[in-house]
C-alpha cells in the first residue's frame, strides 16, 4: 500500500470514529462558543470598539480550542489500544504522523468555519470580505502550523502521567511565534488595513514556520512514537 493510501486510511479511521461519537467536535464547538460569550460580557461596555483586538481574541479562542482537540485526538488512541494497533500495522511511523496531523487540521478547520461568522458578528465592525482571500490564506497557514506542532507534542504528552497538563506546557511556548504572525495578519485584515506589507511579512513567516516544524516533526516522529 502506498504512503498516500496509508495516510488516507488513518484519516478515514479518525473521521469515522469522530462522526460516531462527535465528542471532540462537540467539546471544541462548545468551548469556542463559551469563550465568545465570556469575551462578549467581559468587554461588553466597549464591544463596538473591539475590531483592533479581533486578531488576538480570535487566536486566543482557537488556540486553546486546538489544545482541547489535540488532547482528545490521542486519548481514545491510547486508552482503547488503537495506538498499539497502528504501531503493529505495516505502516511507517512518519506516515502515522501525517495521517493524524491531517485529521487534526480538518477538525480544527471545521470548527473555525462554523464559528468564525459568529465571531465576526459579535466583535468585528469592519467588513473585511473584500480581503477574505488573504484572510483564508492566513487561517490555513496558522492551522497547519498548529496541527503540525500540536500533533507531535500531543504524541509526547499522551505517554506521560500528566498528559492533560503536559500538552499546554510543551505547546504554548513553541507556538508563540506562530501566534504572533497569526494575530498580526488576521487582525490587520479584519481591521481593514491599507498597508499590506506587514500582512505579507506575517504570511511569509507563517509559511517558513510551517515548513520548519513539519520537517522537524516528520523527522522526529519515529523516535517520539518509539519512546
Amino acid at each position: 500500500m502506498s504512503s498516500l493510501r496509508q495516510i488516507a486510511a488513518i484519516l478515514k479511521k479518525d473521521i469515522i470514529s469522530e462522526l460516531r461519537t462527535k465528542e471532540m467536535l462537540t467539546s471544541m464547538f462548545l468551548f469556542v462558543m463559551l469563550t465568545m460569550v465570556i469575551f462578549n460580557y467581559a468587554f461588553g461596555a466597549d464591544r463596538n470598539n473591539l475590531t483592533p483586538f479581533g486578531g488576538g481574541m480570535l487566536w486566543i479562542t482557537f488556540l486553546f480550542t486546538a489544545i482541547l482537540g489535540l488532547n482528545r485526538s490521542f486519548v481514545h488512541e491510547k486508552d482503547e489500544g488503537c495506538l498499539e494497533g497502528l504501531l503493529l500495522a505495516p505502516v511507517d511511523r512518519p506516515v502515522i504522523y501525517l495521517g493524524k496531523m491531517t485529521g487534526n487540521l480538518i477538525f480544527l478547520s471545521v470548527i473555525e468555519i462554523v464559528t468564525l461568522p459568529i465571531f465576526t458578528v459579535f466583535f468585528i465592525s469592519h467588513n473585511y470580505f473584500p480581503q477574505i482571500g488573504w484572510f483564508i490564506i492566513a487561517l490555513i497557514l496558522s492551522n497547519l502550523g498548529i496541527s503540525a506542532t500540536g500533533t507531535l507534542l500531543a504524541t509526547i504528552s499522551i505517554n506521560t502521567k500528566t498528559r492533560d497538563m503536559m500538552l499546554p506546557i510543551l505547546f504554548l511556548p513553541i507556538i508563540i511565534p506562530l501566534l504572533i504572525g497569526a494575530v498580526v495578519s488576521t487582525g490587520q485584515i479584519m481591521a481593514g488595513t491599507k498597508n499590506f506589507e506587514s500582512v505579507y511579512s506575517s504570511l511569509k513567516f507563517l509559511g517558513v514556520y510551517d515548513i520548519i516544524f513539519l520537517l522537524i516533526s516528520y523527522g522526529l516522529y519515529d523516535f517520539v512514537l518509539g519512546e
